[in-house]
């Protein structure tokens, strides 16, 4: 097992000798996926250290460490740019598949998820917003449902005063009068928003 370890390690090194260093973070540059540290063996600082392999790009999985927290960078002997390999705290993790695909970024605030210009989705301690949330919170079917089942029982009802209401000549309708007067007694109550919207769900 050793010798299959030390095969992968020459191979991927080509014959060059790697060096690592154990550093401070001293800044994170999140627009150039970068970051300043210091070695803890007091060498010289490191400046733009990669944090992934290819810098130019804006895509793939990228860490970004918490200033302060430790890091290993490694490099090749020849003095080629070093790369970030560790992290020991974690301050946001960001995963981009395309510009016009899917996006991640977490962060101790929450997770924001985005799928091309239209469809985004966001979890935080307050809840989760679907879209920017522009609709409101979701509906809560159970009381929903309640709700409109008080109104089809109060519309049954004054269908039963019609069907049991006889006509009675002369009388100015006094008698529908009399028939309606329990069903008319008790009103409706206005609904309210928040009766059924569920504020911790939000869509758009």
């Amino acid at each position: 097992m050793n010798n299959i370890k030390e095969t992968i390690r020459q191979l991927a090194q080509g014959g060059r000798q790697s060096v690592s260093l154990v550093c401070t973070v001293d800044a994170v540059d999140k627009t150039a996926r970068t970051v300043d540290c210091t070695p803890l063996d007091e060498s010289a600082p490191l400046l733009g250290v990669n944090l992934q392999a290819n810098q130019e790009s804006q895509f793939g999985v990228v860490s970004f460490p918490k200033v302060g927290s430790y890091v290993v960078v490694g490099f090749v002997a020849d003095g080629a740019a070093g790369v970030v390999l560790l992290t020991d705290e974690v301050e946001s993790v960001e995963v981009v598949i395309s510009g016009d695909t899917a996006r991640i970024s977490a962060d101790k605030d929450g997770v924001c998820v985005l799928m091309g210009d239209d469809t985004s989705a966001e979890l935080t301690k307050e809840g989760i917003t679907l879209n920017g949330g522009g609709f409101g919170g979701t509906v809560k079917v159970e009381q929903l449902t309640e709700r409109i089942n008080a109104i089809e029982r109060d519309i049954n009802d004054l269908k039963n005063v019609f069907s049991g209401w006889v006509a009675v000549p002369q009388d100015g309708g006094a008698a529908l009068s009399a028939a309606a007067a329990a069903w008319s007694a008790t009103p409706l109550e206005l609904t309210q928003r928040g009766d059924y919207e569920n504020e911790k769900v939000k869509h758009g």
